[in-house]
């Protein structure tokens, strides 16, 4: 259930995975214009012991679940309203309005839900305090992804490899504090001697950031057959490149991409993306927000194909091992069934 479009919440991939699996799921699209009428309708048509998963971001929903639908409320939340707005983007709203309204639908939303789902143990842990919430009620699922709606654009036509020489570095996400855009601005015209190709697709890009010419840019939001498509012809992707504290408890899309891919990650080296994968050996890190620390991994990376062939079957393997979408969705109905 959300207020969202089929495919926007993490949601999605379990949804999609569990209807491969032969649950009995549906999905439910609420128009805000017409809540009161829609969950009417839904008590109507469902029976009283049916699970209602509201899906993340649409948290405030679980008020109406349990006063229209009773009690049998999971809350798929990821992670915080608060934490994407206030604490990632900084959006606090005149008079702290935005930060007061968001905390409060996740403080209402998590102690009206049976249970609760979080994106890693270091989000359970930092969720639990923050909403005063205890610890058994809140379970940890991977984020993982639709592996379906990923399949390959072939017709795609791929940005130039400047150089011909099929070692492209990859950067794909919207611009926002966690990305570290500008981190890589620089490093790519430390880089400018080198002979590597930067693909920088980046909704949101400012124009004054300036990259080296080696670097092809976009602003384009593309379809996930298109982002397939770039991140099978890349030599590494990279992750998020900033040191910000909501990276200490996130694992962000992409890094479950690359996996399922078996590409070559190289990120910074923040404690969310190291609960999952083991730096060194299925992923390579670097200091945070420093761009110097970021070339010299390139550098190393790129010219070291043994290295590259290694990270690639091994984040491949520990993706198939804990994370693929078939076992997080045995999980999740594990969760929710339970």
């Amino acid at each position: 259930m959300t207020i969202g479009e089929a495919g926007y919440s993490r949601s999605w991939t379990y949804f999609n995975g569990s209807k491969k699996l032969g649950a009995n799921v549906e999905f439910i699209k609420i128009n805000s214009k017409e809540l009161i009428r829609q969950f009417l309708q839904i008590k109507q048509q469902f029976s009283k012991d049916s699970i209602f998963v509201v899906m993340s971001p649409s948290q405030y929903l679980v008020p109406f679940v349990r006063f229209f639908l009773g009690k049998n409320v999971v809350l798929d939340a990821g992670w915080s309203l608060f934490e994407g707005t206030v604490i990632s983007r900084k959006r606090y709203g005149i008079f702290g309005s935005i930060a007061i309204k968001n905390y409060l639908i996740d403080f209402m939303s998590s102690h009206l839900a049976r249970k609760i789902i979080l994106e890693s143990n270091l989000q359970k842990t930092f969720y639990c305090k923050l909403f005063l919430i205890r610890s058994k009620k809140c379970n940890v699922l991977y984020t993982g992804f639709d592996e379906e709606s990923f399949q390959l654009d072939t017709t795609y036509e791929t940005p130039p490899d400047i150089f011909n020489n099929s070692k492209i570095v990859l950067f794909r996400g919207k611009y926002n504090p966690e990305a570290g855009i500008e981190v890589l601005a620089e490093a790519t015209k430390i880089l400018s001697e080198d002979k590597i190709t930067f693909w920088v697709f980046c909704p949101g890009l400012p124009i004054n950031i300036d990259f080296s010419k080696s670097s092809f840019i976009s602003r384009d939001i593309l379809p996930r057959g298109r982002i397939s498509k770039l991140q099978k012809s890349s030599t590494i992707i990279l992750g998020q490149l900033a040191k910000h504290s909501r990276l200490d408890r996130t694992i962000p899309h992409k890094a479950f991409e690359a996996a399922f891919l078996a590409i070559p990650y190289l990120t910074a080296g923040n404690k969310g993306i190291t609960e999952l994968f083991t730096e060194g050996f299925e992923i390579e890190c670097f200091s945070p927000g420093n761009s110097i620390a970021l070339v010299d991994k390139i550098r190393n990376l790129i010219s070291d194909h043994d290295k590259l062939n290694e990270m690639s079957a091994l984040i491949c393997e520990r993706y198939q091992n804990i994370c693929n979408q078939k076992m997080l969705s045995q999980n999740f109905l594990k969760i929710v069934l339970a």
